[in-house]
């Protein structure tokens, strides 16, 4: 079986990110589930090595040598990048010169799979401040990827613990705003979003379920009627248009107990906590954020580039060995659908 070309990026050099990769892709098994191309400053990689006491070997190419190379198993290969702003990184703390970094070697991920060098992209945590310093003219990255592959259509942040993805209508919005951004359209792109998601991954018929809005799912309107107007229409046009297997609207409080009953792959929550809440609790330490919607699967860990933790070694990588291994299955995904 053809495997897949994850490309690999470190995030925030002056987090954990190196750190974390070196963790990962000293494991033999891990390396050998895809082609790694991994796109660093050489420096960084082997600092990131250092700090871990750990090694793993790969290969150094030129962007010239991409598109004829072939990978042995098991061992990645690099692109060693350059920033072009020249001056040295300044480790644990957000600089200008870390965003600029970590939005070139983004920007050079993106490229490459768009020129069919890689299937998915997985990246090392990242800080927001950062790539503001650096020039990022968007709230998050999210939207800077779907501005790099001028995708104009529905995004959304993916949540993923273990088998279980989650994903939401309204995100980084005032609570105050949360009903006025609601739409039966909305909640149906959400729901379509999040089941291409998992039939990428390999979930062959996704069961997804979604939750209300209200207390009691608003009790027939008595404690509002945003799952009558909005929620259920949704559902039901999501089931007769696309024939997706959907279940719900089910209250906050209870949708985890459901979805440990029906065996759901997936949840469509309204708002930003309604439901990672309950996702984090279940597993903060191997969470998962997908970027939703962008027509390349990329994935990272759920957690931030702990700056305080760089050069420590007690970095914990399995959030982003997570990231890796749905990176892969991603990319496997796209692989069969060529």
């Amino acid at each position: 079986m053809q495997k897949p070309t994850v490309a690999l990026v470190l995030g925030d050099p002056a987090g954990i990110g190196p750190e974390l990769v070196a963790k990962v892709l000293s494991k033999e098994s891990q390396r050998e589930k895809a082609n790694i191309l991994i796109i660093a400053d050489k420096e960084e990689l082997q600092k990131g090595m250092k700090i871990a006491q750990l090694q793993f070997p790969y290969e150094e190419i030129t962007e010239d040598q991409l598109p004829s190379f072939s990978y042995k198993t098991g061992i990645p290969i690099l692109i060693s990048y350059k920033s072009s702003n020249q001056q040295p990184f300044e480790y644990g703390k957000a600089t200008k010169q870390s965003g600029m970094y970590i939005l070139e070697t983004l920007k050079k991920a993106v490229e490459y799979a768009q020129a069919g060098y890689a299937q998915s992209i997985c990246f090392a945590p990242l800080n927001k401040q950062a790539m503001h310093l650096g020039g990022l003219q968007y709230r998050d990255e999210l939207h800077w990827f779907a501005e790099q592959t001028d995708f104009h259509g529905f995004v959304c942040e993916l949540n993923v613990v273990d088998d279980i993805w989650a994903s939401r209508v309204t995100s980084h919005i005032p609570f105050k705003d949360i009903v006025s951004n609601l739409s039966v359209q909305g909640v149906v792109d959400c729901i379509c979003l999040l089941n291409q998601s998992l039939i990428r991954a390999g979930v062959t018929h996704p069961k997804i379920a979604v939750q209300a809005l209200n207390p009691h799912g608003g009790e027939g309107g008595v404690f509002g009627d945003e799952e009558i107007t909005i929620i259920k229409p949704a559902i039901e046009q999501a089931r007769q248009e696309y024939g997706i297997e959907l279940y719900g609207p089910f209250p906050s409080d209870t949708t985890m107990h459901e979805v440990k009953r029906l065996n759901i792959n997936g949840v469509v929550s309204m708002y930003h906590d309604q439901f990672s809440t309950a996702l984090k609790l279940l597993g903060f330490e191997r969470g998962v954020t997908v970027q939703g919607g962008i027509p390349i699967p990329i994935a990272t860990a759920n957690h931030g580039t702990a700056y305080d933790l760089h050069g420590k070694n007690v970095a914990v990588p399995t959030a982003f060995e997570a990231a890796f291994n749905i990176a892969v299955r991603m990319g496997k995904g796209v692989l069969e659908s060529e």
